[in-house]
């Protein structure tokens, strides 16, 4: 029992992370990420994982470089110390933020995101607001019951320092920096 291995499936990534251990998340048959359940979680090394091990999926919007980070496409601006890369891999990018990262209230440095509330739904402790922005419609994962009537106007807030940055061809240029404690 104590060298036991074993292999469970899933495709519910609390799921996987409620286990720990390794985590190999694959697609069509083709393994796309291997390592320990949190480190894959966090740094997801591909657009194709980070759609794959995150619930609710990963808000995922294009950007263009700009001179202090990157510009969402038709959105803000988000200050971001990007990675040094060769000049292809810094041409486009895809911004990506977690559900869980998005809130209804500002804190110092947040960028706002104006849109209107599409659906709310209650999943248990939680709230899925659905909300159409300027950047493509995006998710924000609530703790709690909260109402929202549909088509109310919404501002979303976004800690940049919270981004996902992939480049042109999927590959992950930036995680953000974890957080231990509160935050």
């Amino acid at each position: 029992a104590g060298d036991s291995t074993v292999i469970y499936a899933t495709t519910e990534p609390g799921e996987a992370l409620l286990l720990g251990g390794y985590t190999a998340v694959m697609d069509g048959g083709e393994l796309l990420q291997y390592g320990p359940t949190a480190e894959v979680f966090h740094s997801p090394q591909s657009l194709r994982v980070a759609r794959a091990f995150s619930d609710p999926p990963m808000n995922l919007m294009p950007a263009l470089p700009a001179a202090q980070g990157l510009t969402l496409t038709g959105g803000p601006a988000l200050t971001l110390k990007l990675p040094d890369a060769p000049a292809d891999r810094l041409v486009s990018f895809t911004a990506g933020v977690r559900g869980s990262a998005l809130r209804v209230t500002a804190r110092e440095g947040d960028v706002a995101l104006p849109g209107k509330v599409e659906l709310a739904e209650i999943s248990g402790s939680d709230t899925f607001v659905h909300v159409a922005t300027a950047v493509g419609e995006l998710v924000a994962q609530l703790t709690g019951v909260h109402y929202f009537d549909l088509g109310a106007p919404i501002t979303l807030y976004l800690d940049p320092a919270q981004v996902y940055v992939f480049d042109a061809n999927g590959a992950l240029l930036m995680a953000p920096r974890r957080f231990y404690g509160t935050h």
